[in-house]
């Protein structure tokens, strides 16, 4: 069986990027091809190297017939970049609201994103590999204070310098917290320093930096602006025992049973209380655990893989794969 996928941007610190890798792995007894329509910058070439893997600015039905596969899967697929496929089995996976090339099949990534999406016509989340865990980052459950880290895109939309009020106060209300970002951008570094009263660390956006959840107790994300249709830092935050603290919208409210697994919160309060509630070990504990269960029943390898399987029944292509 020969998989091709289409991602918009060469960056594995990407949402679409690094749900394509993930189906990789989700699926290791295919020959795997992945189109990027930016070039793949280092980090994404050195994820990626299990796979055949190419650039180019737009596809066309030509290139897809030329590679030979057997199913393309198109990630937010527009159709000024990627012609309709008509020569083979192909599936659109809507990441976020936007006009999409047609395919065979249109999936969503979240129930959020399927009610405003009038093309998906079933759901199916990300999935999410547990990060490795490294013998050399400091260990979670040895600390003395909580260790609360935002990992993001290394954007300046999703880092926005409105978000530094909301360090400011919880940096007030909880002095012994140690901060961590990753892929904070330079220009935003000095601001949340400042914020979090010089208790932050920054850390460089690749693939070996999901390590750190394993170091965190919390994973708090808050943007003004954005509604993420799935959280997938979440989702691998949550693999690794790590409690969310995240907005109250977008696909956040189908992943997390707030209070019992992590906190949706919808003001600047929501998110004191929260960090409140986990400054007692043991429900901290709880947190963690159940945290833990609930991404492992819905986003693992596994759990996808057959999901997609079951998918793929609808194209006839189920038969080529082992269940």
């Amino acid at each position: 069986m020969r998989i091709a996928q289409v991602c918009n941007v060469g960056e594995i610190c990407g949402g679409t990027a690094a749900c394509a890798w993930s189906i990789t792995l989700a699926f290791p007894d295919v020959d795997h091809t992945v189109i990027f329509l930016s070039p793949p910058n280092s980090r994404t070439v050195e994820a990626f190297q299990h796979c055949q893997f190419h650039s180019a600015k737009s596809i066309t039905d030509g290139m897809i017939r030329h590679l030979n596969v057997d199913l393309v899967i198109l990630h937010n697929s527009t159709p000024n970049r990627v012609a309709q496929i008509r020569s083979t089995p192909s599936i659109q996976y809507h990441h976020s609201m936007g006009s999409r090339t047609a395919a065979d099949v249109h999936l969503a990534c979240s129930k959020w994103l399927h009610q405003r999406t009038p093309q998906s016509t079933q759901v199916l989340w990300q999935p999410t590999p547990i990060p490795i865990q490294r013998t050399d980052n400091p260990s979670r459950n040895a600390a003395t204070s909580l260790r609360i880290g935002r990992i993001c895109t290394p954007d300046d939309r999703k880092w926005p310098q409105s978000l530094i009020p909301l360090y400011e106060r919880l940096a007030e209300s909880f002095k012994n917290v140690e901060w961590e970002f990753i892929g904070a951008p330079g220009t935003l570094r000095e601001s949340l320093q400042h914020a979090c009263r010089g208790n932050a660390r920054f850390i460089t956006a690749d693939v070996s930096a999901r390590s750190r959840y394993w170091s965190w107790h919390a994973l708090l994300y808050h943007h003004p602006t954005i509604s993420e249709s799935f959280g997938r830092t979440v989702a691998e935050s949550m693999r690794c025992g790590t409690v969310p603290i995240v907005d109250r919208k977008g696909g956040f409210c189908e992943q997390i049973e707030s209070g019992k697994n992590g906190f949706l919160c919808t003001n600047p309060d929501d998110f004191v209380a929260a960090i409140h509630q986990i400054q007692d070990r043991n429900h901290l504990s709880q947190l963690s655990q159940r945290a833990q269960d609930s991404s492992h029943e819905k986003c693992s390898l596994s759990i996808f893989r057959s999901r997609f399987l079951r998918i793929l029944n609808q194209l006839s292509l189920g038969d080529s794969f082992d269940a």
